[in-house]
């Protein structure tokens, strides 16, 4: 008697809700998409997803709000135009995930209505890595793409972007990523016996023997990141124990042209993607936490801290929130964004008085379930 009870209950209420429906007569909701995200800054946020497609989230840069999305193949690893006019990715289309063949396509997006402009398949070789930002960089010019591969062994292949034909693939045993010389004809890459080595190319798809630096640094000792920066004519990378060594690349072999010591008091880099360059201000943010010893390289940051290359001191530590990757922003008035190993995303906001100094302004909390880099339009 009592389960007819309810059913009878249920049954009125179910009734008078289709009734009130039907009186307040609710219109459908139409869905839309946009043509183009919205005007102002953004800021695009690469989850690699590790178990499938990665996608990138395009956020506001104003309060991280989500604007779309673009998809690509899983482990991608991506790169902003200087210009701003094109999103470039790498990833690779498994047939079988375990086995089998591999796609490996590059894709030149509009970051802007977040379609495909042009796409094109890659040496398959191409590296299935965590996003790096020496892995895929076009050359100086934009006439080639500059791609790393690793199957373990290491080369790198240069891609004609008219057609997508690969011009050459250099070897580069015992070296890792690969950023593009100044002319256009040429990449330097960061080898694990202490060099930095030049590699040089021909429109007809000749390749230079490779032009080795002295040993510049103790891999044991003292390692450097490969995450490096282009800055004006100089290649900038960090040391584990925190210096930084500025290459010059531009001659014959590369060359140590300085060398800065910014660590503390036991702070050093850390992350993956740690550090950003401000260019108006010539400041270079660098992600740092205490405690620095072997196996520490990626702990999360403690601080973020910022070096004016110029002076090359400290001009400002603030605090972090344990991102594992930063980007600035190219505008006069900086904004520094970071995410962290649970998909958070932060707008920083610097103030660039007589010291530097982070406020967080924006947080946005689990975007990504695995966020491995980022870069902005502005």
């Amino acid at each position: 008697m009592k389960h007819h009870l309810i059913t009878t209950l249920s049954l009125l209420v179910a009734s008078a809700g289709i009734a009130t429906a039907q009186e307040t007569n609710i219109e459908p909701e139409t869905l839309t998409v946009e043509p183009r995200i919205s005007d102002g800054g953004h800021v695009y946020v690469m989850d690699m997803g590790i178990n499938g497609p990665s996608a990138i989230f395009v956020l506001n840069a104003d309060d991280l709000s989500l604007e779309g999305n673009i998809g690509a193949g899983t482990f991608a690893n991506m790169h902003m135009a200087a210009d701003k006019s094109t999103l470039y990715t790498v990833s690779a289309y498994m047939r079988r995930y375990t086995y089998g063949e591999v796609e490996a396509v590059i894709h030149e997006w509009d970051p802007h209505t977040l379609t495909a402009k042009n796409e094109y398949l890659t040496n398959p070789k191409a590296a299935q890595t965590l996003s790096q930002r020496g892995v895929l960089n076009p050359s100086a010019g934009g006439k080639y793409m500059v791609v790393q591969n690793a199957t373990p062994a290491t080369s790198v292949s240069i891609v004609d972007r008219a057609d997508g034909s690969e011009l050459a693939e250099v070897p580069t045993p015992g070296c890792w990523t690969a950023y593009p010389t100044l002319d256009g004809m040429g990449f330097t890459t960061l080898c694990g016996d202490g060099r930095v080595v030049k590699y040089s190319y021909a429109a007809d798809g000749t390749i230079s023997e490779p032009a080795r630096s002295e040993q510049l640094f103790d891999s044991d000792e003292n390692p450097l990141f490969a995450d490096a920066h282009r800055i004006g004519d100089q290649l900038v990378y960090a040391t584990y124990g925190g210096s930084l060594y500025l290459i010059d690349d531009t001659g014959e072999v590369p060359v140590l042209a300085r060398s800065i010591d910014f660590g503390a008091d036991g702070w050093g880099p850390s992350g993956y993607n740690l550090m950003s360059y401000h260019a108006p201000s010539n400041t270079l943010f660098v992600m740092m936490h205490e405690g620095q010893a072997e196996g520490t390289h990626k702990t999360p940051a403690q601080e973020i801290w910022a070096v004016n290359l110029e002076s090359g001191t400290v001009t400002g530590r603030s605090p972090a929130n344990n991102e594992t990757s930063i980007a600035v922003s190219g505008s006069d008035d900086p904004v520094l964004f970071g995410i962290d190993y649970l998909g958070n995303v932060r707008r920083y906001d610097v103030s660039m008085g007589d010291s530097v100094d982070l406020t967080v302004g924006a947080t946005l909390e689990g975007l990504a379930f695995f966020a491995t880099n980022l870069t902005t339009d502005f």
